[in-house]
């Protein structure tokens, strides 16, 4: 039996190779996203260059093109590996075993574009690799596997993805086998709405630093901006700040937030925030360039240097 595959994230390029070398994927195609070609792009030569035929969708003419893709003889299983556009519903029946989700963020708590983010700036200590059977709305379908992948403390935005896109190979190799009957699947779970929350794309506020939060909040803001939106974004003398790596300290200092209060060429950069809490400012990167905390502080940031809020430009968040 083999399986047609919707990708157009590099997450699940590892996946796809796996399922490709093993004969079970019959086609994949790719989402045509103007907005954000570079990774849909990188995916289509990835699947070519294994020997896939590749389709692009376009969001205009989606369901003709689904119609086409899957032919007369549609594939068992359509497997998702991050479409944008919602499937029309005339067409997710179509396989007989329908269109299956790969979401990487548990459900139904972190239903949404962007789940990594949330999970990472909300301070949880697993994300999750979740397959659900897709619906007429976004991330609401029954939940056919979840793998739970754990969320060190140090952990960015870039590892996490990382530790997603692995867990995902064996997901997806277990959800194939239990597709094909060679070994069970547990039964479909519904998932409960009352426990639901769908989590939007950060947007500029929620990836500017707020020296009011506390040490721990603005570390974990911090990680879950790196590396996508070159850290979180903070201004100096009126300059662009982005931290790119920062630590909560134990200590505490009666100063008002975001004034530097320790700085020492060569050694490190502390800043207050709430609750009278330090932050560590370890990685940094001006117009200049990158600078650990100490050397930020021998370009001449001094104690009682008042570090402000920022608004800029926000990047795009990888799929």
């Amino acid at each position: 039996m083999q399986v047609a595959v919707i990708i157009s994230s590099t997450l699940g390029l590892p996946l796809l190779q796996v399922l490709a070398e093993q004969g079970a994927v019959a086609a994949v195609a790719v989402p045509h996203v103007p907005a954000r070609p570079d990774q849909p792009e990188q995916v289509a030569q990835a699947a070519a260059a294994l020997g896939l035929p590749v389709t692009r969708l376009h969001h205009a003419s989606l369901a003709a093109d689904l119609r086409t893709w899957l032919g007369e003889n549609p594939p068992a299983a359509v497997l998702v590996f991050m479409l944008p556009w919602r499937v029309p519903a005339a067409l997710l029946t179509v396989p007989r075993l329908g269109f299956l989700n790969f979401h990487l963020a548990a459900l139904p708590g972190y239903r949404g574009p962007e789940p990594l983010f949330w999970q990472l700036r909300n301070g949880e200590p697993a994300g999750a690799v979740t397959v659900h059977r897709m619906t007429a709305s976004f991330d609401t379908g029954p939940i056919v596997l979840a793998q739970p992948v754990p969320i060190g403390p140090g952990d960015t935005h870039g590892l996490h993805r990382t530790r997603l896109a692995h867990a995902a190979v064996a997901v997806g190799q277990q959800l194939l086998a239990g597709l094909r009957g060679e070994a069970p699947l547990p039964p479909e779970q519904p998932q409960d709405e009352a426990a639901a929350h769908y989590w939007p794309r950060a947007t500029l506020a929620d990836v500017c630093i707020n020296w009011h939060e506390p040490a721990e909040a603005i570390a974990r803001l911090v990680r879950a901006t790196n590396p996508w939106n070159r850290g979180a974004l903070a201004t100096l003398r009126g300059q662009p700040l982005r931290v790119l790596a920062a630590t909560a300290r134990p200590e505490t200092a009666a100063a008002p937030p975001g004034t530097v209060v320790w700085a020492e060429p060569g050694q490190g950069l502390l800043v207050a925030c709430g609750a009278s809490q330090l932050v560590q400012l370890d990685i940094v990167a001006l117009d200049e360039g990158y600078f650990t905390g100490g050397q930020l502080a021998a370009l001449g940031v001094p104690v009682g240097e008042v570090l402000t809020s920022a608004a800029l430009p926000l990047a795009a968040a990888p799929a």
